[in-house]
């Protein structure tokens, strides 16, 4: 989930690599949001279909720390 997401980030050092399928996903929706600034290089296609190249997260916007106050971590 995006917002899940969001709070990992939070916690990391900025810039950092996200290489799970699932969780670059997750990046596409927080940069159309407009949560975070970041670099999702295109598929490649391979002999057995495509490689995802890992998203690289350079910043949590403004607008990104707005929704990590709103939405705290469950704890």
């Amino acid at each position: 989930m995006p917002i899940e997401l969001l709070h990992r980030l939070a916690r990391e050092r900025l810039p950092i690599a996200v290489t799970d399928g699932d969780d670059v996903d997750s990046v596409r929706m927080l940069i159309l949001a407009g949560h975070v600034r970041a670099e999702i290089p295109r598929p490649v296609r391979t002999l057995s279909g495509h490689h995802q190249p890992p998203a690289m997260v350079t910043a949590i916007t403004s607008l990104g720390r707005q929704m990590l106050e709103r939405f705290p971590r469950a704890a």
